[in-house]
């Protein structure tokens, strides 16, 4: 990419180690010099690390247009895309989007600083506890899982109207192990539901649209299909979701969002035992 663009990239990388998911961070470090060649159309793209008492540090930087400072407030939003002056740019602005809730969903933190005309710095923080002092030596091996042949994780079927969300929530799940196929609107959902199969898993934002929920959804499945269909109900304000509820909802876990995802994996191993009979 650097090469068709004519711009060059300069890569400055201690051999630190990180415990972390690999291809989650790939993704994110993809996604971030992705855009990085977006907005370059000369000069340098950059990949520099650092290392202190903190954790470590990934900065991405590029010598590219910058972004204006009222517009660096929205650039994590989805969709959104810095206005380029006529410039055509490839892409639909979901980038920075997916690369701030991977980041989150992988327990880091990352900003974005930049100034029209003298490029963007987008940093990635690792904090301590996932840096890794040394690697695995032949004295030392690292453990062997041995997977079990026979076993089949649940499938699920993922619904959440927010594309940065969903899609990177569908990426970490697919990573553990899960068929994971996901819809961004009730009328998606019903088209995958067509298809449900015992042991399959629910996971749905409460709030969809302005008459419907993802508990209402949940419900109207298991009354067609006839068996407690496993869920996850997932709610920015499950206080308030939880004092609505009247009753106990069977085979449902309730969970806040944003999503821990160990408390996200946690409910789907409970609830991967199978539907229960109505």
């Amino acid at each position: 990419m650097a090469a068709s663009r004519n711009v060059e990239l300069r890569v400055e990388l201690p051999p630190f180690v990180v415990s972390t998911d690999r291809t989650l961070l790939q993704q994110l470090l993809q996604n971030l010099l992705g855009n990085a060649f977006k907005y370059t159309d000369r000069g340098w793209v950059r990949v520099k690390c650092s290392h202190d008492a903190n954790g470590i540090t990934i900065a991405v930087e590029d010598s590219g247009i910058g972004i204006p400072a009222d517009k660096l407030e929205r650039i994590f939003d989805e969709y959104y895309q810095v206005d380029t002056h006529g410039s055509k740019r490839m892409g639909v602005g979901l980038g920075l989007a997916i690369v701030k809730e991977v980041a989150r969903l992988l327990g880091f933190s990352v900003k974005i600083f930049s100034k029209v005309g003298d490029g963007t710095q987008v940093v990635l923080h690792i904090p301590g506890r996932y840096a890794v002092t040394r690697a695995a030596t032949k004295a030392e091996p690292a453990p062997v899982h041995v997977l079990d042949p026979h076993a089949r994780k649940a499938r699920l079927i993922l619904v959440e109207d927010n594309d940065g969300v969903r899609l990177a929530t569908e990426l970490y799940l697919k990573l553990e192990g899960h068929e994971t196929r996901s819809a961004a609107t009730l009328a998606e959902a019903e088209d995958l539901l067509q298809s449900l199969s015992p042991g399959d898993i629910v996971i749905a934002d409460y709030h969809l649209d302005e008459k419907n929920t993802g508990l209402d959804m949940l419900l109207r499945l298991r009354a067609r299909v006839g068996y407690d269909v496993p869920g996850v109900v997932l709610s920015g304000d499950l206080p308030s979701v939880l004092r609505s509820i009247r009753a106990p909802v069977a085979s449902c876990r309730f969970l806040s969002k944003p999503v821990d995802t160990a408390a996200l994996v946690e409910a789907i191993s409970e609830l991967s035992a199978g539907p229960r009979a109505a």
